[in-house]
């Protein structure tokens, strides 16, 4: 069977390949492929989403990857017929596309119909599910009324993110959900509303393969630093690390040395070189973690690798899982792995992965008291601790099963390729 991927990033061994600097997000693409590699009579190919100028067509360590490179100025023809050059190219029997939200992900089912060679479209998100999230929840028009020019800028630069960054990339979804045939997920949520804008789509399940480090490592309370707690992204309002902040100062009252570690950036720097549209949820928070006077209790770690963030994750009191909307978030199912006692906003595809009491302590996204409150449970009782960093690991043992969950995945391809193969010869 010849599998092309598509997806949103240059991975790891390409980009070595490239002398350029492997992404830290998408592990979970080399993870499942390293998978496939083993398989008997699997020949993969993985088409990147890349940068104008950016040229490759080479094979590295048995995945034959291509660049898909475009600026916005390119044209879904132009994509199009670069999609078609690529499967002419590789000659697939399947394609499995990622990043529904691109316009190359568009371009490539269109050339996959061109072709006649069967597509899957894979969730990872689901942007028309998570607009009325974007700004975190937080309460935009009071903001902009409240008289503080932090806020007035966050609260316009949230919307106009909002508005002028994700809307047109809902109607980019929209179209490949309602063009597709197949469409792979993890969870209820994400099973919903891909049904709800494309009913005759056949919808097949299938968890992810997480990065290997993390099925090394294990948490160790008579390791761990008390009263800590690891955030695994507060890069936007979505995921919600605002609400740890308003947290933090209950807390403190009890745990003086309570300290939450955040995988990422500080905040808002004068010289801080990311996009506008990132910056006006960093003003924010900046602001409120300096309006609560908890700044002594907050570490940005900055971006980390792998096995980086598998130790921290061993040696933290507590996990939490902040957003205000998720699918399926790889990092709750990698401290889950871990061993970590976790404790998770109830969104999205989020309840699907652990069950309350049990693997995990839930709690509603936009309330930072009872948020603290279950945080405060873990520091108190290490015997809930423990009983949630066992049961979590075991569920996440069979979530995130790398044999089982490539055999899942090579089973739906199978299914694809029968029913394809039928339609041809009727």
């Amino acid at each position: 069977m010849r599998l092309l991927w598509t997806v949103n990033l240059i991975p790891t061994d390409m980009a070595l390949e490239m002398n350029m600097k492997p992404e830290v997000l998408g592990g979970w693409v080399e993870a499942m492929s390293s998978q496939l590699k083993g398989v008997k009579d699997i020949e993969l190919a993985i088409a990147c989403k890349c940068e104008p100028g950016t040229d490759f067509c080479r094979t590295v360590n048995g995945v034959a990857y291509y660049s898909l490179a475009y600026s916005p100025k390119t044209s879904a023809d132009e994509l199009a017929h670069r999609c078609g050059e690529i499967i002419s190219s590789f000659r697939p029997d399947i394609i499995h596309i990622e990043g529904t939200e691109f316009l190359h992900a568009g371009a490539m089912l269109t050339a996959a119909k061109k072709a006649g060679i069967p597509a899957v479209a894979s969730m990872q998100g689901i942007l028309n599910g998570q607009y009325s999230y974007q700004c975190g929840q937080l309460q935009v028009d009071d903001m902009l009324l409240s008289g503080s020019l932090t806020e007035m800028f966050a609260a316009a630069i949230l919307h106009l993110r909002k508005r002028k960054w994700y809307k047109p990339r809902m109607k980019t979804e929209r179209k490949i959900i309602e063009g597709a045939s197949y469409v792979l997920g993890r969870t209820t949520w994400d099973r919903a509303h891909t049904y709800a804008i494309n009913p005759k789509a056949k919808y097949f399940s299938c968890n992810r393969v997480l990065r290997q480090p993390f099925y090394g490592e294990s948490w160790d309370k008579e390791k761990m630093q008390r009263h800590s707690i690891y955030v695994g992204n507060g890069y936007f309002a979505l995921k919600g690390l605002h609400f740890v902040v308003q947290a933090l100062p209950e807390l403190i009252r009890e745990y003086p040395d309570v300290k939450v570690y955040v995988a990422g950036y500080e905040p808002y720097k004068k010289n801080d070189s990311r996009a506008f549209f990132k910056k006006g949820y960093a003003a924010y928070l900046k602001k409120l973690i300096t309006d609560l006077g908890v700044q002594d209790h907050i570490e940005f770690t900055g971006p980390l690798k792998a096995q980086e963030v598998a130790e921290k994750l061993a040696t933290v009191n507590a996990y939490v899982l902040c957003s205000a909307i998720e699918n399926s978030p790889n990092t709750l199912g990698e401290a889950m792995l871990v061993g970590t006692p976790c404790v998770a906003a109830y969104v999205g595809g989020v309840p699907d992965m652990a069950d309350d009491g049990k693997e995990a302590l839930f709690y509603r996204n936009d309330d930072p008291q009872l948020l603290a409150w279950n945080i405060k449970r873990i520091f108190d009782s290490d015997e809930l601790a423990l009983r949630l960093s066992e049961n979590g690991r075991k569920r996440a043992r069979v979530t995130h099963d790398p044999k089982l969950n490539a055999d899942t995945l090579l089973s739906a391809y199978q299914t694809i390729l029968s029913e394809n193969t039928k339609e041809k010869q009727i």
